[in-house]
């Protein structure tokens, strides 16, 4: 039968999948990239603005890639959380807090990247996007935290 531990098992399990494409996208993500203008936005190899958007992917990937490490690491840690039972904590609300930061800088990296490489606008929108969504999940949790907190002296 599927229960919420064994959701929390898959959903860390995914996570570890993402850190590993992460991981791999970091060693191999500049080679790709120029791969792709050569071949489906027809740069010339080794042209002027080949090196140009290699520079500007460079500027913006590897910083969103270190704050991607860092929302892994803390979603990893959320889940263990939830698989120990512990839910409405203020550790959860820290995480929340955390994750959501971190989409807004992303999104700032690649608002800026997105001047001089248009795609990366679609990336600044959606991290806008989860960066609210998720401050509005972290003050659901911190109200819930609140209403524990007191529940919990009442008994």
């Amino acid at each position: 039968m599927w229960n919420s531990k064994k959701s929390a098992m898959l959903s860390i399990v995914v996570c570890a999948v993402v850190a590993v494409v992460l991981l791999t996208l970091i060693l191999f993500g500049p080679m790709i990239f120029e791969k792709y203008l050569v071949s489906y936005r027809g740069f010339a190899p080794n042209g002027q603005a080949l090196q140009k958007l290699q520079t500007v992917f460079a500027w913006c990937f590897y910083p969103s890639a270190a704050f991607a490490g860092v929302i892994l690491y803390s979603l990893i840690k959320l889940l263990f959380n939830i698989r120990k039972e512990e839910i409405f904590i203020p550790e959860n609300v820290k995480i929340f807090r955390t994750v959501s930061w971190c989409c807004f800088i992303i999104a700032f990296i690649t608002l800026i990247g997105g001047i001089f490489y248009m795609p990366f606008l679609f990336v600044s929108a959606a991290g806008w996007f989860v960066g609210v969504l998720l401050r509005v999940l972290k003050n659901v949790m911190q109200s819930a935290v609140a209403i524990k907190q007191e529940n919990d002296l009442m008994i």
